[in-house]
């Protein structure tokens, strides 16, 4: 959580695309409410949700048109990743028990693959009806003005759903901010910059005495 903590550690990105000409607010808040996050149903076998939720509050999905950009013309952003993934040590300990219970139960000495199988879509569904999904925040700012957008992660793999749920929302792309997009932002043209990525690096040194 970055901006609530002072974090410095943060990924940089550069939106393109065209903004909404007319009732952008409105627009913007229709669309965050649209990929809002949805809680993980236990009964179901999804081990993963993200979404938007409000920058105030992790369990509301929904926005006032005249808050979602700020006076500073920047869109403060935070995406919830739930998962929820029972360890393979912990379905493996309750599915023994279980099935040790149930031999009993009923006399036997074994069960069919079938069978096993079965018991383990039980046991496996009850443990994520008992289980609390393991919950992440993450923040960005994004400046509408210039187009540079900060994530406050790291991470590859939450930037990559990150990314994903931006361009989905806003029908805007997003660029990572590298050296070559520098150069692409000051106005080097998409031919020269292809020469340069096409460049093959060299090692100089000074030859020894």
């Amino acid at each position: 959580m970055g901006l609530l903590n002072g974090s410095a550690s943060y990924s940089r990105f550069v939106t393109l695309g065209e903004l909404p000409e007319e009732a952008v607010e409105q627009t913007w808040a229709d669309a965050l409410e649209a990929n809002g996050f949805r809680e993980i149903q236990p009964h179901s076998e999804e081990d993963m949700s993200a979404g938007w939720v409000r920058f105030d509050d992790a369990f509301e999905s929904s926005w006032v048109p005249a808050e979602v950009i700020e006076s500073s013309g920047v869109v403060v952003l935070r995406m919830r990743i739930d998962t929820l993934k029972i360890p393979a040590v912990t379905l493996k300990a309750h599915l023994i028990a279980v099935e040790k219970d149930r031999m009993k139960k009923l006399q036997r000495d074994k069960f069919t693959k079938t069978e096993r199988d079965q018991i383990k879509v039980e046991v496996k569904k009850d443990l994520r009806v008992r289980s609390l999904a393991r919950m992440q925040l993450i923040e960005a700012a994004w400046n509408i003005g210039s187009g540079e957008l900060r994530l406050f992660s790291t991470s590859k793999t939450i930037a990559g759903t990150f990314v994903e749920l931006f361009e989905k929302t806003f029908s805007l792309s997003l660029r990572p901010v590298g050296a070559i997009t520098v150069l692409w932002l000051r106005g080097m043209s998409e031919e020269d910059l292809e020469r340069l990525e096409s460049l093959e690096s060299e090692r100089f040194h000074l030859a020894g005495r």
